[in-house]
């Protein structure tokens, strides 16, 4: 009720400002005759003392009234015209009737207006609450939606895609980042820091076990960038995972040598050296090379006696990451012979004949062409006894 006591207090001063121009009666213009008569008597006095002081001689000073006179007489038939009374009438008339038309007009559109364009039946909203929805509207979660709904109309946009990835990977949306990452490789082009988020992103997804689509980004960062740390690390780290120790352990004393002093991950991987080959799942598991061997080598073997020296449950959790970590490698790249064995003889070992049979039937597709390899195969077969 007090908005509208305002709203007519309003439209009242406006509506008032607008009309009471109008509204004045009009007034006569001043006689322009009048003033110059009084000129003109000016002038006579003017001509008298200059007479009287003899600056002016009698015969100038009486044709110099004769002239003054003959306008005063001119100036005052003008005068004399009085202006007719109708038409002042008509004028009046025609300014209060606009002024009565405005009066009414000028609300009334102001009211329509208001409600074809207006919202007259909304509440009303604090000011606390206004703030809120409009702080609610640029939540990160509102921009990834509208820059998702741009990327479903727009797929062929790579820098959309460049632009999101890092958002979802810093939300812990790590398969999003993946494929925004991908996408944006695929469309505008590789550059070191999106093949690092790519892979980053593939060894969140992961649980920290580098699979090989994440080491083919960062081995090609290295090609573009060689001097690159970071990619080295993770390499060096896929190296132990998948069992090759020695490797592993040179890589990481060449990354501590070339590492400044005060480096942040220098102590990890000084850690991780000490460490090598004693890991109890704490730390990233060895990966599924050493699997295999921890469930087919001699026991005098150094990586099956670390595996070894666990508990029951670490060590049946340990070795069976490595086996998944390896056939996750081999469906990227099924050419590997000797991966393909040992992933037999590992699922062999483990119990689990019929994901041998499986991956026994994956190496005969996959190695085809190669009859070395597959001669390798179909002899681990008739040993384990999984069929021709």
């Amino acid at each position: 009720m007090v908005f509208w006591i305002l709203v007519a207090g309003l439209v009242a001063a406006v509506t008032l400002a607008i009309t009471r121009p109008l509204m004045r009666p009009s007034t006569p213009a001043t006689n322009a005759g009048d003033a110059d008569i009084a000129v003109y008597k000016d002038q006579l006095k003017e001509i008298a003392a200059d007479e009287a002081r003899g600056t002016l001689g009698v015969a100038e000073a009486e044709s110099a009234r004769a002239e003054i006179g003959r306008r005063i007489l001119r100036a005052a038939e003008g005068s004399s015209r009085p202006e007719p009374s109708s038409r002042a009438a008509g004028q009046n008339r025609f300014i209060k009737t606009v002024s009565i038309a405005t009066s009414i007009a000028l609300p009334l559109a102001s009211l329509a207006l208001y409600l074809v364009y207006g919202a007259p039946g909304l509440p009303g909203q604090p000011l606390s609450d206004r703030l809120a929805a409009a702080t609610d509207s640029n939540k990160p979660n509102d921009l990834i939606a509208k820059v998702e709904e741009r990327l479903r109309e727009h797929p062929e946009d790579g820098t959309g895609w460049d632009v999101i990835a890092p958002v979802y990977y810093a939300t812990g949306q790590y398969a999003g980042a993946a494929t925004a990452y991908q996408n944006a490789i695929r469309l505008i082009g590789e550059t070191p820091r999106r093949l690092q988020g790519f892979a980053n992103a593939r060894i969140h997804i992961e649980n920290g076990i580098v699979p090989e689509d994440a080491r083919k980004a960062l081995e090609r960062v290295l090609q573009i960038e060689p001097n690159a740390t970071e990619p080295r690390i993770w390499l060096a780290l896929a190296k132990e995972q998948d069992g090759r120790l020695q490797e592993a352990a040179a890589d990481y004393r060449k990354l501590i040598d070339e590492a400044p002093e005060h480096a942040p991950w220098r102590k990890a991987l000084e850690d991780r050296l000490a460490n090598l080959g004693k890991d109890s799942g704490g730390a990233p598991a060895p990966g599924p090379a050493a699997a295999a061997t921890a469930a087919s080598a001699p026991a005098d073997n150094p990586n099956a006696a670390a595996i070894m020296s666990m508990n029951p449950e670490e060590r049946e959790a340990f070795i069976t990451r490595m086996v998944d970590n390896l056939a996750s490698r081999l469906k990227s790249d099924g050419s590997d012979a000797e991966g393909w064995v040992k992933l037999i003889r590992a699922y062999q070992v483990l119990g689990r004949r019929d994901d041998a049979v499986k991956a026994l039937t994956d190496a005969r597709a996959n190695l085809k062409g190669n009859e070395v390899g597959l001669a390798k195969v179909d002899s681990l077969a008739r040993q384990l006894g999984l069929g021709s």
